[in-house]
């Protein structure tokens, strides 16, 4: 019986049928699912190798880590995969030439079905990586154009560190002993190669060796539409000419002091009503008429307050001047102002005005420097202006000793301020403040004719606007400080900043207007003839944390100081003693020589992409020049895969 039954094979195939088919299941699920997930694979490195050259790209037009994440996330995600799935980062190419790369990681997952019959794992992990390198012969960030000039020059403990972009110059290099260039590489144009010594060209850490070349740099900016679109504004803002005074019917004085009986009846002949009580005048004007005056004054120790509560509606028209002298206070309240002949506040005296429309001539007698100026706000004193508010100031603004002035409030103001009589649209004396509030607004002004002068450790605050023309130089001196609000600063003239403390905030002034988002835009028109300071487009001397970032978004994005582009111009920059709390943006003086000397600091913080171009360049005397660029904002450095 047994013998039978190990001889009938009726059911063998079924049974081991039963037994093979889970594994043979298995294999082909694992043949094609590997097969799958090699197609993922493939998808995986697209997206890597697209979004490390889109990253690379937006890295080498920004210098901006954030902006190069984002653009390497939306990338992944136009392309179907999850922003988490997705990690890029700054790192050393693995070409192994020293340049820096944008490294992507895609790290996906394929759902495994039919494998998991012989224990397969549920997911078969997938990834795709990517390097897109930047490399380092583009555009420098340290940059001498002048083929018959010094070149680039180092001198006395002198450094000058570029980790991540090149020093290029058309004329020689000159790197002395106890001198340092700390670079990827350098570029020369001169018959001899980099004269150094001590071996004083290094390359930074993590980098084999400094790449040394004979070769030509082309101006990174030449032809550049942002720079030639800035730099034609300056024939406009040469030609803007002071405002007129304004030209009114003339109206009878009104003179306010303890005791004028005069005065009621002064009031009643020009339309409005007055009463005192104590040492309080009190005006009061039908809103929404328009009112002629001649004179106004008040004087011994009196307070005014004239039309406090009238409406925006109503204008004041006054052919003389308005003063306040001898401790007295004068309010007025919102309206449109005329005034022919200036505001002066002095004599421990205050003015307050209302948000209006001010349209004020020079004084018709002298300030205390001896100009005729619109606002004389004497020692000790302030004039407060409510905004949002419009001037019209032909005659410019002066603030004495320990004086405070404030222009506007709010971000829509506007500015149209003309020069005094000695050539000044603002000057200021010892421990002065000058605020002038923002001017943003679709309509909004700011136009200077004159200098803008700050000193004596006086504080000026400029606000934002998109556009600041000034037809004068910007002047600090002495431990004042020219607080700067975002926008380009147009400049028929030089900036000369010479103050021992420079940067600082003014009294009332946003911690923001630090010189951030701020585009210089100079030509060098009537620069000193003599001084630290002749012939120079900016000069910066002293100036201890002074701050001056370029803007990141709009036209002049990346563009910290544009001189003049004339070949016939040579007006330069000069930074000496100055230690920079943050200086970040191009500084381009395509035909003038940069200079940084005695113990300068420029740069060289996180983020601070310095770039330096002009027709020589020369670091001395224990200064230092640092910048985190990869070849400037600005630059067209080739990006390229690399595995």
């Amino acid at each position: 019986m047994f013998a039978a039954l190990f001889k009938d094979r009726r059911a063998s195939v079924s049974i081991v049928g039963a037994l093979v088919l889970p594994l043979l299941i298995g294999i082909v699920g694992l043949v094609a699912e590997f097969g799958h997930g090699l197609l993922n694979k493939v998808e995986d490195q697209r997206v890597a190798d697209l979004a490390a050259y889109a990253g690379a790209t937006a890295y080498n037009a920004t210098a901006s880590t954030t902006t190069m994440n984002s653009v390497i996330a939306n990338v992944a995600s136009l392309n179907g995969i999850p922003s988490a799935d997705v990690t890029g980062s700054l790192v050393t190419s693995p070409s192994g030439d020293g340049n820096q790369a944008v490294k992507v990681v895609v790290a996906t997952s394929d759902s495994l079905i039919l494998s998991q019959v012989i224990g397969s794992s549920a997911t078969l992990p997938v990834s795709g990586t990517a390097f897109a390198e930047l490399k380092a012969n583009a555009p420098g960030c340290i940059i001498a154009l002048n083929t018959a000039g010094s070149g680039i020059t180092l001198s006395s403990a002198a450094s000058v560190t570029a980790d991540a972009c090149a020093v290029d110059s058309n004329a020689t290099v000159s790197v002395p002993c106890s001198t340092t260039i700390t670079t990827i590489a350098v570029g020369y144009d001169s018959a001899s190669a980099p004269s150094q010594p001590c071996s004083g060209i290094q390359p930074p850490a993590g980098i084999g060796a400094v790449k040394v070349l004979k070769t030509l740099t082309a101006d990174p900016l030449l032809g550049n539409s942002a720079v030639s679109t800035a730099t034609a504004r300056l024939a406009t803002v040469a030609a803007l000419t002071s405002p007129a005074a304004p030209s009114v019917s003339a109206g009878g004085d009104i003179s306010f002091a303890l005791g004028a009986g005069s005065t009621v009846a002064q009031a009643a002949a020009d339309g409005c009503t007055a009463s005192l009580s104590g040492s309080l005048w009190t005006v009061t004007c039908p809103s929404g008429g328009t009112y002629h005056f001649g004179n106004i004054v008040a004087s011994s120790a009196i307070n005014v307050h004239f039309n406090t509560a009238g409406s925006a509606a109503t204008t004041y028209d006054f052919s003389g001047g308005v003063s306040v002298t001898s401790a007295s206070t004068m309010a007025f309240g919102p309206g449109t102002f005329n005034i022919a002949k200036g505001v002066t506040i002095s004599s421990a005296s205050s003015g307050a005005i209302g948000a209006g429309t001010f349209n004020i001539g020079p004084s018709a007698s002298t300030c205390t420097d001896g100009g005729k100026y619109s606002l004389c706000v004497a020692s000790s004193t302030s004039l407060t202006f409510g905004g949002p508010s419009n001037f019209t100031l032909g005659g410019g603004v002066y603030a004495g000793s320990s004086a405070t002035v404030t222009l506007g409030s709010g971000t829509t103001n506007s500015f149209d301020i003309g020069s005094s009589s000695n050539g000044n649209a603002l000057n200021t004396s010892s421990a002065s403040n000058v605020i002038f509030a923002d001017a943003t607004g679709v309509s909004s002004l700011f136009e200077m004719v004159g200098n803008v002068n700050a000193v004596s450790a006086a504080c000026v605050a400029l606000g934002d606007a998109n556009e600041h023309d000034i037809n004068g130089a910007i002047i600090a001196a002495s431990a004042s400080s020219a607080t700067l609000g975002s926008g380009v600063y147009t400049v028929h003239g030089y900036l000369d900043d010479e103050s021992a403390s420079g940067g600082g905030s003014c009294l009332g002034s946003s911690a923001g207007k630090a010189g951030t988002g701020v585009t210089f835009v100079l030509d060098a028109a009537n620069t000193p003839a003599s001084g630290s300071c002749a012939h120079l487009a900016i000069c910066v001397l002293s100036a201890s944390g002074a701050s001056l970032v370029a803007p990141t978004t709009g036209a002049t994005a990346g563009l910290a100081v544009i001189g003049p582009v004339s070949s016939a111009n040579t007006a330069g920059a000069l930074f000496e003693s100055a230690s920079s709390g943050s200086f970040s943006g191009v500084v381009y003086m395509p035909n003038g020589p940069i200079t940084v000397s005695s113990a300068s600091s420029l740069g060289g913080g996180s983020g601070q992409c310095l770039e330096l171009i002009g027709s020589q360049v020369t670091v001395s005397s224990a200064s230092a020049v640092g910048s985190t660029c990869i070849g400037g904002a600005t630059s067209n450095a080739a990006v390229v895969l690399v595995q």
